[in-house]
């Protein structure tokens, strides 16, 4: 009741100047300025997804590994142009809350930070988030990377085989073939230049999903034959993985049954 009088009073105000006519447009359209952006949508996914560049999402997500790490570089390389094209409220989401993933998870070298920005980006943009995620993270294992090389960077690239979805490895890996230290300025380009090709090739997953073509998967044969006994239904039923089972047993592999 004391809005409704409310207008009545601004609208009997500015009729007195401008006409009644003309007041209450003016009182409508206050209304629609005060009131909040519709938020609804955010909850619904996936956002809609129209095709971006893979190449200037690899630029966006080397610059933003920069700004807050790998996981917010990554992600917002990949989400932020989508939220720009559709506007209020996507393009108000809260990306620097994914600074956290920094490291492997505030420097605890878990998941690799990239592969879990890149993962929540999948999440919430593809329709069919299952076979994009499987296909990048069998990509990550086994891929030299990284394998752009971003405007900005200063050294000369170095490609590992990281064997694992897990920071540590891919780290370890890297220091091996590069001969340099974990804390050195090429190993943090590196993981810059390491988010760039993650974000790249998820955009290339999710344009070709939104193309209705087939994302292919398979999990290694070595992988595969450890899972027979190790994983559900197996004989021991030990673990719950789809890792590279070599990426971290490698030692142990040929001394275990029926694995040369």
């Amino acid at each position: 009741m004391g809005n409704k009088m409310d207008r009545r009073k601004l609208v009997m105000l500015l009729g007195g100047l401008a006409g009644t006519g003309a007041a209450a447009t003016l009182v409508a359209r206050a209304d629609q300025v005060a009131q909040p952006a519709p938020t609804s949508s955010l909850q619904k996914l996936p956002w809609p997804y129209k095709p971006i560049d893979p190449d200037a999402a690899a630029q966006r997500a080397f610059e933003g590994y920069y700004k807050s790490e790998c996981m917010y570089g990554a992600f917002e390389a990949i989400v932020g142009p989508v939220a720009e094209q559709l506007g209020s409220p996507y393009k108000d989401f809260p990306f620097l809350m994914f600074k956290y993933g920094g490291g492997g998870v505030k420097g605890w070298a878990t998941l690799c930070g990239a592969l879990n920005g890149a993962a929540a980006a999948i999440q919430l943009l593809s329709p069919d988030p299952d076979p994009l995620v499987n296909a990048l993270f069998e990509w990550y294992e086994h891929e030299p990377l990284p394998d752009v090389h971003p405007k900005g960077a200063k050294f000369v690239e170095i490609r590992s085989v990281a064997g694992s979805p897990l920071c540590h490895q891919s780290i370890a890996n890297w220091t091996k073939v590069s001969h340099k230290h974990a804390y050195c300025p090429e190993r943090s380009e590196r993981c810059g230049a390491l988010t760039a090709s993650v974000a790249r090739q998820v955009v290339i997953l999710l344009n070709s999903q939104s193309a209705g073509k087939p994302v292919a998967f398979a999990l290694p044969k070595q992988t595969q034959s450890c899972q027979s006994c190790h994983e559900k239904g197996g004989a021991v039923e030990n673990i719950r993985t789809k890792m590279d089972c070599g990426g971290c047993h490698a030692p142990l592999m040929g001394k275990h049954p029926g694995i040369s």
